[in-house]
C-alpha cells in the first residue's frame, strides 16, 4: 500500500486532495496513487481506497457534499430519530444533486467556527446543528443529551452551536440533562413533564444501582430502546433489577421503544393512574414492613 493509500485509510477511507496536501502530499503524489490503482478517484479532488470505504461516505462525496445529519452522528452512537435515509451536506449557495430516493440534501448553514468535516464525514457540531433542524424537539433534545453524554461534543460548544440558530431554538438547551443515558429516557422524561408529571433521574438505589427515572418515592421507570438488552445476559440482569427494586417496596414499569414513542397516551394514562391514587408514595404499609429507606 502506498503512503498515500495508508494516509488515506487512516482518514477512514474516503480524503480530499486538501487534506492529502496538509499531510505533506502533494497532487504529483495523488496522480501516481490514482495511476496505480492504491487509490481511487471518486469525483475531482477526492479519493478513496479501492476497499473499505464506508459506502455511504462515498456517495455523499460523489453528490458533491459531505456525510453529515443523522448519518454522520449514528457513528458516533448518538441518539437520532430512526431514519435509515442518508443526509447530506452541501455548500450553502452549491449545486444541488439530482433528486434520489433515501436521500436527504442539507445546504449548509451560516454557521461560524466550527469544526471542518474530515475525510468526507462533517464534524460533530456540523451534524448536530443539522440534526436540530432536521428532527422533532424531542428527538433533537435527545440528540443533544446523548451528544453530551457521551462525550461527542462539550456543553460550551453546544452553547455556540445552537446560538447561531434560528431563535425557536434556543431553549433546547435548558431542556437537556446530560445524565439521561439514552435518547429513549430523554423522550420520556420529556413526555411526562409536558404534563406536570415531577421526577428524578439517573438516580441511584442502595443495592440495585442507578434506575432511569423515579417519580415520587417508589415509582421506578426503566426504559429498553431499540438496540438495548437483546442479549440474554442483559435480559437476565434486567429481570434481576425488577426483583431486587420490587424486594425493596419499588413499584417498577419497564417501558419499551414501541411503548414510549408510539403509545405514548397509553404511558402518559398508566402513570397518572399510579401517581393519582397516591402509589408513587411510600405509605404506613411499606413503614410498617420496614421497606422505607432501603
Amino acid at each position: 500500500m502506498s503512503s498515500v493509500a495508508s494516509l488515506v485509510s487512516a482518514l477512514g477511507g474516503v480524503a480530499s486532495c486538501r487534506e492529502l496536501a496538509e499531510y505533506g502530499h502533494p497532487a504529483a503524489d495523488v496522480t501516481r496513487a490514482v495511476r496505480t490503482g492504491s487509490v481511487l478517484r471518486v469525483r475531482n479532488g477526492w479519493v478513496a481506497v479501492p476497499t473499505g470505504a464506508p459506502e455511504n461516505v462515498v456517495a455523499a462525496v460523489r453528490a458533491g457534499g459531505t456525510l453529515s445529519c443523522l448519518s454522520a452522528l449514528a457513528p458516533l452512537t448518538v441518539w437520532t430519530a430512526d431514519d435509515a435515509r442518508r443526509h447530506i451536506r452541501i455548500r450553502r449557495h452549491g449545486v444541488a444533486p439530482p433528486a434520489a430516493a433515501g436521500v436527504v440534501v442539507h445546504r449548509a448553514l451560516p454557521l461560524v467556527g466550527l469544526q471542518s468535516a474530515r475525510g468526507g464525514v462533517d464534524s460533530p457540531e456540523w451534524a448536530i446543528a443539522h440534526a436540530v433542524l432536521c428532527q422533532g424537539r424531542r428527538d433533537a433534545v435527545a440528540t443533544l443529551d446523548s451528544a453530551i453524554y457521551r462525550g461527542v461534543i462539550t456543553r460550551r460548544r453546544l452553547e455556540s452551536v445552537l446560538a447561531q440558530l434560528p431563535r425557536r431554538y434556543s431553549d433546547l438547551l435548558l431542556l437537556c440533562n446530560p445524565e439521561a443515558e439514552s435518547g429513549l429516557e430523554t423522550h420520556l422524561r420529556l413526555l411526562l413533564r409536558s404534563v406536570g408529571i415531577d421526577l428524578r433521574v439517573q438516580v441511584k438505589i442502595s443495592g440495585v444501582g442507578r434506575v432511569d427515572l423515579l417519580i415520587g418515592e417508589r415509582l421506578v421507570i426503566e426504559t429498553d430502546g431499540r438496540e438495548w438488552h437483546s442479549d440474554k445476559d442483559s435480559f437476565a440482569k434486567d429481570k434481576w433489577r425488577d426483583l431486587a427494586l420490587a424486594e425493596r417496596g419499588y413499584l417498577v414499569l419497564r417501558l419499551s421503544y414501541q411503548q414510549v414513542l408510539f403509545e405514548s397516551e397509553r404511558v402518559l394514562e398508566v402513570v397518572r393512574g399510579i401517581v393519582g391514587r397516591g402509589e408513587h408514595r411510600w405509605n404506613g404499609r411499606h413503614r410498617r414492613a420496614g421497606l422505607v429507606g432501603l
